[in-house]
């Protein structure tokens, strides 16, 4: 008879041991963080698909509500709890210490969203980390300073008023009053001031063959996006990265607007020509791919040149696009606030050089309010790239019983940043947080401390290059609008979906309908 001990003991001994280490097990921070209930999660998808469901943000702020500014939620498919951080010192922490705190996309730990953003974009800043987003960075700077803006400026006027005439000439067309989708319009509008400005390239106001095949492929993006597989695909990259290979119809659709834009962006280098005091994105790109050439000096390769341009177009005429679409829609229900801002364009004198925009005070506080209530991106992932310790504003109730100000991390823990669950944090803003109201803009009485830091993409650092840009294009591109037509809504129900940013869905698609007039009238 044997003297070794039966598989059912070895079995039994290896259980009971796991048993004790898991209670001798202390619990770290995040363990015993606040969580939604139970009854909210599925044991397949966790919490995630319950925000999926909802429109944007929704979940974050009802929990935020409940819970506090900062607690976790069980992820997708097995994966570790997520910890959800509206709280600001916690944002602020994370976004000031770059090197501690990855893109999750970015991230060789967590490739859930690295090969998607590759698929739609290639390998250009917004997908970059580390030394390589720092050198293109460092690079492309100089685009966005406010004396390039200058030179920018009429190629953004000149859209804006091609934008003005498209919706004049609709109203004209149709009697005095036409409903139109706007996300047509401004997105046409954005994708040619990138061309114009940015790389010299004539997108014919929307017109042209290259145009209309950018535009399909981001709505097909967009719609797929809408999808169950839109929200599973992402988590099922996560746990089976080959599986980005295979023909998927949510990742293919990813795939086939980057084969547009990038065959593009060749042939926007192979015309191009070095302008050595250029300081546009085209010219600071094509300087940088020849200093490639040369060992001793840090340029980006022809890859990087390419899907810099892939970037810039895909992603910089879209999240502008998306900020005037919403900004439109809350205008267009509070005609007050319409009316005066259409005042003061008039007093104005109608006219948009740089001088006169940046003294309409109450457009930049509509173009900011918009901001804060429809941010383009409502919310980001990050990863701890090393154990770190969080301060925290507000102090946390832990289920163990203790009560934390500040939460110890492991490398590896993942968080999602709600920018819009901080933006319309009534503990901040007001009891009219939600609310459309430019005025708080106008004093600083009014304006919450700190509010810069609260308002979308201000915090971080790949967006804030750009952000003066963008304002400028929304503040243009609003007022040569509203001093023509009048825009009202339609009576549709309109949700906000983020896909891959933030968008108006209609009936299940990507679309925002107006009714539009002429001022005239």
């Amino acid at each position: 008879m044997s003297s070794l001990p039966s598989s059912s003991v070895v079995a039994l001994s290896i259980l009971v041991a796991l048993v004790v280490r898991h209670l001798l097990r202390k619990k770290s921070d995040v363990d015993v963080l606040p969580s939604p209930p139970a009854s909210e999660a599925t044991w397949l998808y966790g919490h995630e698909y319950e925000v999926f469901e909802h429109e944007s943000n929704v979940m974050y702020s009802r929990w935020a509500s409940a819970l506090g500014p900062l607690y976790k939620i069980k992820a997708a498919l097995f994966h570790a709890d997520v910890v959800v951080a509206a709280d600001h010192a916690a944002v602020q922490h994370i976004f000031q210490y770059a090197d501690r705190y990855g893109q999750y996309f970015a991230s060789v730990k967590s490739p859930v969203f690295r090969p998607p953003v590759a698929n739609l974009l290639g390998k250009g800043l917004v997908w970059a980390e580390g030394d390589d987003h720092k050198k293109q960075r460092r690079i492309l700077a100089p685009a966005f300073s406010p004396e390039n803006l200058k030179g920018m400026y009429d190629d953004i006027v000149e859209s804006a008023e091609k934008l003005e005439s498209r919706l004049v000439n609709e109203v004209a067309s149709h009697n005095g009053e036409a409903t139109v989708n706007i996300v047509e319009a401004t997105s046409a509008c954005t994708l040619d001031i990138i061309g114009r400005a940015a790389f010299g390239h004539d997108f014919g106001a929307g017109r042209s063959e290259e145009a209309k095949a950018i535009s399909a492929a981001w709505t097909k993006h967009v719609n797929m996006g809408l999808t169950f597989g839109g929200f599973i695909a992402p988590h099922v990259v996560q746990t089976f990265p080959w599986i980005v290979k295979l023909p998927i119809a949510t990742l293919q659709a990813q795939g086939t607007a980057k084969v547009i834009v990038t065959d593009l962006a060749s042939r926007i280098i192979d015309r191009g020509v070095i302008n050595e005091q250029g300081k546009d994105i085209l010219s600071l790109l094509m300087k940088a791919a020849r200093d490639s050439k040369n060992p001793e000096s840090d340029g980006l390769t022809q890859s990087q040149i390419v899907d810099n341009i892939s970037t810039f177009i895909m992603v910089g005429h879209e999240t502008t696009a998306g900020s005037v679409n919403f900004t439109l829609l809350q205008l267009a229900r509070h005609p007050e606030i319409q009316n005066k801002l259409r005042e003061e364009i008039n007093n104005a004198g109608g006219q948009f050089t740089i001088e006169e925009l940046q003294k309409l005070e109450y457009l930049d506080a509509v173009v900011k309010e918009g901001l804060r209530l429809h941010p383009a991106s409502p919310h980001t992932e990050r990863i701890a790239l090393e154990d770190d310790v969080i301060p925290l504003d507000k102090p946390i109730r832990t289920s163990d019983g203790r009560t934390i100000t500040s939460l110890e991390v492991k490398a590896g823990q993942v968080f999602q940043i709600p920018f819009q669950t901080i933006n319309t944090n009534p503990d901040v803003w007001g009891p009219d947080a939600l609310e459309f109201k430019p005025e708080r803009w106008l004093t600083a009485a009014a304006c919450p401390p700190r509010a810069s830091c609260r308002m979308a993409g201000a915090a971080s650092s790949r967006s804030a290059m750009a952000r003066g840009t963008a304002l400028a294009t929304a503040s243009v591109m609003l007022a040569a609008i509203i001093r023509s037509i009048v825009v009202e809504p339609t009576g549709d129900v309109v949700k906000q979906v983020i896909s891959p940013t933030l968008q108006a869905i209609v009936d299940g698609k990507a679309q925002l309908p107006l009714r539009v007039k002429s001022v005239q009238q």
